[in-house]
C-alpha cells in the first residue's frame, strides 16, 4: 500500500500502538489508509507540541546590599607600655566589644591622619601614644587615657592608676607601722624622691596613735622620718632611725633594693615595703602596701566605656603580710581604714 513503508518511522517515536491498531484492522476496514492517515496527522501535531522546549522565565534578583561595618573599639598599646596593664586592657576591651557588638582591634601604633572612619571608642595606654592630637582628630570617638594624664579634651577621660602620686600607700603604711611597733617606735627611710610622700606616712601613723608620745626612753618626736642622700648613702639616716629605737621602718620604694633593708633588719627591725620581699628578709617584713593598677583598671575601665566617669582612680593593695605580727583582727582593722581612705572618708594631708 502506498505510504505503509514509511509510516513507521514517523509514528515510532510517538505512539506505536496506533501502528499496532492499523495493522491489525487495515486488511479488514476499506477506509484503513484514511484512518492511518488521520491517525498520524494527530499523532504529528502531539509530537511537535510536545517537543517545544520549556521557556523558564527568570525573576529579577533583588538589588545587593551594602552592609557597614560594626563601630570600632581600638586599643593603643605602645610598645614600651606595661605588659600585664595592656594584657588586662586588651581583655577588658574585648569582652566589652563582645557585649556591645563592636569590632576590636589593637594596635602599637596610631597615625592621626589615618583614623578609621568607623571609630567609636579609643584606649590609649600610657605612655602617651600622642592622645591630645588623636582626641582633636576624632571629636565623634570617645578616648580614654590609661595611666598618664594628658592634656584635657571634650571627648578624653583619664585614668589614673597610679597610688604614689597622692600618698595613699604611705598613708596606709603609716597606720600599720604605728599600729605593730611597740610605744608607737615608727619611722620612714626616705630620699629628695619620695619626700612629698612624708606627711602622709605621718598622718597615717597618727590616725592611729594619735600624739604617737612613747612611754619609755629614748624620747622622740613619732613617727619618725629620716632622710637619706640618695639610695647609696642612708647610713646616717638609718642611725637616726635606729638611735630613736624605731621599731618598725617604712621604706621608700628607692631604698628597697639598697643594703639599708638588711642593715636595719640586723637591729630586728621590722620592715614595710610596697614591692616583694628579698628572699633573706621574709621574717622581717611586715608587710607591702601598693597601688594595684590591674585591680583599679578592672574597676574603672567598664565604667569609663559605658560612657561614666569614674570616682576614684586608685585602688590599695596589701600583700606579704606577715601574720606573726599582723593577725587577721589587725589586717581587718586596716582594710577598712584602706576602704575609708579610697571612699573620701579620710583627707590626706595633700588633699
Amino acid at each position: 500500500m502506498p505510504g505503509v513503508a514509511y509510516l513507521p518511522e514517523i509514528v515510532s517515536s510517538c505512539n506505536k500502538a496506533v501502528w499496532r491498531y492499523y495493522m491489525l484492522h487495515m486488511t479488514t476496514s476499506k477506509f484503513a489508509p484514511l484512518m492511518l492517515l488521520a491517525a498520524s496527522a494527530f499523532l504529528l501535531a502531539a509530537c511537535a507540541s510536545a517537543a517545544q522546549p520549556t521557556v523558564v522565565t527568570q525573576q529579577a534578583l533583588p538589588p545587593a546590599t551594602v552592609t557597614s561595618p560594626a563601630p570600632l573599639l581600638l586599643l593603643v598599646s605602645p610598645p614600651q607600655a606595661d605588659p600585664l596593664l595592656a594584657a588586662t586592657a586588651a581583655e577588658l576591651a574585648a569582652a566589652y566589644a563582645s557585649e556591645q557588638q563592636l569590632a576590636f582591634e589593637q594596635r602599637s601604633l596610631l597615625d592621626p591622619a589615618q583614623l578609621p572612619s568607623e571609630l567609636s571608642a579609643l584606649l590609649l595606654l600610657a605612655p602617651d601614644p600622642g592622645a591630645a592630637a588623636l582626641a582633636a582628630a576624632a571629636p565623634q570617638a570617645q578616648v580614654i587615657a590609661i595611666g598618664f594624664s594628658p592634656e584635657a579634651a571634650s571627648n578624653l577621660i583619664s585614668l589614673s592608676l597610679s597610688g604614689g602620686e597622692d600618698g595613699s600607700a604611705a598613708f596606709i603604711a603609716g597606720y600599720i607601722a604605728a599600729l605593730t611597733a611597740e610605744d608607737w617606735r615608727a619611722g620612714m627611710l626616705y630620699t629628695p624622691a619620695s619626700a612629698a610622700w612624708v606627711d602622709d606616712f605621718v598622718a597615717g601613723a597618727e590616725y592611729f596613735c594619735g600624739a604617737c608620745i612613747p612611754v619609755s626612753p629614748p624620747d622622740a618626736d613619732l613617727p619618725l622620718a629620716a632622710q637619706a642622700a640618695d639610695a647609696q648613702n642612708w647610713q646616717t639616716a638609718a642611725e637616726q632611725l635606729l638611735a630613736a629605737r624605731v621599731l618598725v621602718v617604712y621604706l621608700a620604694p628607692e631604698l628597697e633594693a639598697s643594703e639599708a633593708a638588711q642593715y636595719l633588719a640586723n637591729f630586728g627591725v621590722l620592715l614595710i615595703g610596697s614591692g616583694d620581699p628579698p628572699a633573706a628578709l621574709e621574717d622581717s617584713w611586715l608587710a607591702s602596701v601598693s597601688a594595684d593598677p590591674l585591680a583599679a583598671l578592672r574597676a574603672q575601665l567598664p565604667l569609663a566605656l559605658a560612657g561614666e566617669i569614674p570616682a576614684a582612680s586608685l585602688l590599695l593593695d596589701l600583700a606579704h603580710i606577715n601574720s606573726a605580727y599582723l593577725s587577721k583582727g589587725r589586717v581587718a582593722d586596716v582594710q577598712i581604714v584602706i576602704e575609708d581612705l579610697l571612699a573620701g572618708f579620710i583627707l590626706l594631708p595633700s588633699d
